[in-house]
């Protein structure tokens, strides 16, 4: 009995692990998506799961699985069996965005965020994707990044206008501390340690006046990623702001000191060479501080608080007329700039008429924004 009990097993195990053939295959999806038709995700899950089981790159009941899952809101299950279709499959990129989704709904930013990109590789202008990730990094306080993202597909566009909304909003309606603190609270308790939202945790403290707060979450961030460019350019200026000289002089060392692509990513960024004038400029080092600031002006030639800074450092060191020149290119785009601002507290955007996307055309002009004040013309002229 007990030999013939052993055989019975083994039997048994063969048949479940026995890989379907091609029909079978078929046959077993194909009865799962009658069922999901039918609101029956739980039955198309056993039926999915043990063609998994067996066949676990088999890519459209991996795909299938991961719905089953969603549909029953575990969401960490959907994104596993998402994530595990290849990128040789026609169900790629919709189990991509599908993964996303989960992974946003599990309070998992950083992954959602990855699959968000990796999908974007694929198809890089696809609209829902883009409107994702942008209101990802919105939330986050992430603005360089998003506005980036929405540059970078304003030519290919079909239709410019919602990027375009977008990237005048984003500028003069950013994201407030006080409104973002409670949904940052909660994701962060759903998924601790992930470096963007606990950065952007601490940036809230930080805006609304609770230093202490603020620098145990900055410093949780440089912990979980010390190599993060964000998390570097935050907490550099929470320092310079606090006060904390040592700490900012470590963060601000000689870039060699980073890895490669990070020493590259701080050479190209304004903000480090803007960071590391202000420190040179606390220090009375004003030769060092001027060279900086060049640097971050010709990364950023438009911006109004390098100019500023600029003015005031040609200003200390007997450069009258650089700073006069300076001060007077400052007040020029500021001019624009709260122009434009009128335009959105306005409500102006939501209907724009022929005359408003001329006028926004030439303050974004004056901004060096030539490529929204072009495609802000192209609207003017086709109403």
């Amino acid at each position: 009995m007990g030999i013939f009990c052993l055989v019975a097993l083994v039997w048994l195990a063969s048949v479940k692990n026995r890989k379907p053939s091609p029909a079978e295959a078929r046959a077993i999806v194909k009865s799962a998506e009658e069922l999901l038709s039918a609101q029956k995700p739980d039955l198309a899950l056993q039926k999915l799961q043990t063609l998994v089981d067996s066949a676990p790159d088999h890519s459209q009941a991996n795909f299938l699985l991961g719905h089953c899952y969603y549909l029953k809101k575990n969401y960490e299950e959907a994104a596993h069996y998402f994530s595990q279709v290849p990128a040789d499959s026609e169900y790629y990129q919709p189990a991509l965005i599908n993964s996303a989704k989960a992974c946003l709904q599990s309070a998992r930013m950083e992954q959602a965020e990855a699959a968000l990109k990796a999908f974007l590789k694929v198809n890089p202008h696809s609209p829902p994707a883009i409107t994702e990730l942008q209101w990802l990094y919105f939330n986050q306080f992430r603005l360089r990044e998003a506005q980036e993202l929405l540059n970078s597909n304003l030519t290919q566009a079909e239709n410019p206008y919602p990027l375009l909304y977008h990237l005048l909003q984003m500028e003069f309606k950013p994201p407030i501390a006080q409104e973002s603190i409670s949904l940052l609270k909660r994701i962060n308790d759903a998924e601790p340690g992930q470096a963007s939202i606990v950065l952007a945790l601490g940036y809230c403290y930080w805006k609304l006046g609770q230093t202490n707060q603020a620098r145990e979450l900055i410093e949780q961030s440089l912990a979980i990623n010390p190599t993060r460019l964000e998390t570097i350019l935050t907490a550099a200026d929470f320092y310079l702001e606090t006060g904390d000289l040592e700490k900012i002089q470590k963060l601000l060392q000689p870039v060699k000191k980073y890895p490669a692509e990070l020493q590259q990513q701080l050479q190209q960024d304004d903000r480090w060479h803007f960071l590391k004038s202000r420190l040179y400029f606390q220090d009375d080092e004003l030769p060092q501080a001027l060279e900086e600031i060049q640097l971050a002006l010709k990364l950023n030639p438009n911006e109004i608080k390098y100019l500023q800074h600029s003015g005031t450092l040609n200003q200390a060191t007997g450069e009258y007329a650089a700073a006069k020149t300076q001060f007077q290119r400052a007040k020029l785009l500021a001019s624009s700039h709260q122009e434009l601002y009128q335009y959105v507290a306005s409500g102006a955007l939501e209907k724009p008429t022929r005359e408003d996307c001329q006028q926004i055309a030439a303050h974004l002009e004056t901004l060096g924004k030539t490529q929204q004040a072009l495609l802000w013309k192209k609207i003017a002229a086709s109403i």
